[in-house]
């Protein structure tokens, strides 16, 4: 069967065309550094990758919620250590001024300090980080505290997923750690009480307060080791997620990314493999030429 000029050059032109996007292939790779970057390049490796990146957001987003929450509660931590100074300093006055040596003007003074230090624990427990109003509970769009010292947030407990379907508490409660809700003491309206028995030179008065300063000095206490436990499982977290980013991320450069030396290679071999095809059409050619001669 005669082999027609038109059939040489179609074939011709086939494996020319096949060479040649073979080699633009190559060239792509090696001048990108990617060996997948279309679903086609590598459908297995791409679905793969599609999944590793979605683990590299999911991460990232894990991250970046429990960095936050331990900035929250770190000022909750620090307001705390600030009341428990306040309670400290208000203990010391009333064990000082229930002194029966001491005189009504002298717990009159000490009065109006311990006012001061009722306005430092309202201030303290409105601490805003950002928007957020850290003690508010989930009603944190406003001042928990009123300067009457009146709870104003609700019991919520804000959580913060630390892994994939993980959540943790990151916030401590006002109203246990403050008002006394569930049994405890009102810290605030233990300060009230001391003011009003010192104004009143009320020594027993002065001296029933201390039970309920030593009460509230425990209960914050405790809620700063709430938040420092939390604190720790969100440091913990922190560093999880951010070793489960960093692995998706290395897990999708591995699937995408080419190897240098192979690539160089194969883009020598594609470009070898084109130059022989330009030839051999070249010579195709030729040879059907001289066949009309």
């Amino acid at each position: 069967m005669r082999v027609t000029d038109r059939s040489i050059f179609e074939a011709a032109n086939r494996n020319v065309g096949a060479a040649r996007e073979r080699a633009e292939l190559a060239t792509q790779e090696a001048s990108s550094g990617l060996r997948v970057i279309h679903p086609g390049d590598d459908a297995a490796a791409a679905g793969q990758i599609a999944g590793r990146r979605l683990d590299e957001t999911r991460y990232g987003a894990i991250k970046g919620a429990v960095d936050a929450a331990n900035d929250e509660l770190a000022s909750t931590d620090g307001a705390l250590d600030a009341v428990g100074a306040a309670l400290s300093r208000a203990r010391e006055l009333a064990v000082q001024l229930a002194n029966p040596t001491y005189s009504a003007a002298q717990r009159a003074s000490a009065a109006e300090e311990i006012d001061g230090l009722f306005k430092t624990v309202v201030a303290q427990m409105n601490t805003r980080v950002g928007q957020r109003y850290v003690f508010g509970g989930f009603k944190d769009g406003a001042p928990p505290f009123s300067a009457a010292g009146v709870y104003l947030g609700d019991p919520g407990v804000r959580q913060v997923e630390i892994a994939p379907g993980v959540r943790q508490a990151v916030s401590v409660r006002a109203d246990v750690a403050i008002s006394g809700v569930g049994g405890g003491t009102d810290v605030l309206g233990t300060l009230s009480a001391l003011s009003a028995a010192m104004t009143a030179n009320n020594i027993a008065g002065i001296q029933n307060s201390l039970n309920g300063l030593d009460a509230g000095i425990i209960q914050i206490s405790s809620a700063r080791s709430q938040a420092g436990s939390s604190m720790v499982v969100l440091d913990a977290a922190s560093a999880a997620s951010r070793a489960g980013r960093d692995a998706a991320t290395t897990s999708v450069a591995g699937l995408a990314e080419a190897d240098t030396i192979e690539s160089a290679s194969k883009l020598a071999l594609a470009q070898r493999a084109l130059d022989a095809s330009l030839t051999a059409s070249a010579r195709s050619f030729q040879l059907s030429l001289l066949d009309k001669l």
